[in-house]
């Protein structure tokens, strides 16, 4: 995998629990499952098929956006690694500054979602952080009970249910255990988050100072390149002392 090592203004941490005077280590900001965000001063990961294509055989993608079967995209050579990263990832032990996973963790089965997560820890420096977003289960079924106790405050002749049937198929819509046929199995759901399962998922596989964090509320410095969504937000920190 491409890298380059950036360095990384340090920043006080203030308010974070046994952080309030500490620095992100140096090294390789990685942005995994990054579609179509890549900025240039992080290492952008996706192992989606159309990643695989606009970096690996792009002139193959170019000819199928000249002939309009697809369309263009973000992915690309400069900005884009192409890795899948149920294989890993190819960092050394303790080299890695920070790790950044928008609406990924989800993707995995729970037990694919742990082995990723003590691999990031792996290549995590001490004083390194691991910042995971994915869409919040409570939020999503909260807003299914909402709808399902209106519907049961009125009269059984007066109930709908298509306002709980939309919802129910907007979950089991995005739900798939298997590989389809030509389709980026990295695009289905396979977990439903919560803030305890998260927080729990990251202290099972080391990491310390876990907690929920608000959006663009982070450790990170330049989070706000990377973290486009406002969902549910855990944040957690490779013990030990950060250094260069």
């Amino acid at each position: 995998m491409q890298s380059s090592l950036a360095r990384i203004d340090t920043q006080r941490i203030e308010n974070l629990d046994n952080l309030t005077s500490s620095q992100l280590p140096s090294g390789p900001k990685l942005n995994l499952g990054c579609g179509p965000v890549q900025p240039e001063a992080w290492v952008n990961v996706d192992a989606s098929l159309r990643s695989l294509l606009a970096t690996k055989l792009s002139w193959l993608d170019g000819l199928l956006v000249t002939t309009g079967v697809f369309r263009p995209t973000e992915y690309n050579k400069r900005t884009t690694t192409y890795h899948n990263l149920a294989k890993g990832l190819p960092y050394p032990d303790n080299s890695v500054a920070c790790v950044y996973a928008g609406e990924l963790w989800e993707h995995f089965e729970y037990a694919d979602a742990s082995r990723l997560t003590k691999e990031v820890y792996r290549v995590l420096k001490p004083g390194g952080v691991l910042r995971v977003c994915v869409p919040d289960g409570p939020t999503f079924w909260g807003k299914y009970l909402d709808l399902y106790r209106a519907e049961m405050a009125k009269p059984p002749e007066e109930r709908d249910a298509k306002k709980l049937n939309a919802q129910t198929q907007l979950f089991f819509n995005d739900i798939c255990t298997h590989r389809q046929c030509l389709m980026s199995i990295g695009h289905l759901h396979k977990w439903n988050f919560d803030e305890v399962q998260l927080a729990d998922l990251l202290q099972k596989n080391g990491f310390s100072a876990v907690q929920r964090m608000a959006f663009h509320d982070s450790r990170i410095p330049d989070v706000a390149l990377v973290e486009r969504s406002d969902f549910l937000i855990v944040e957690g920190v490779k013990g030990g002392t950060a250094s260069a």
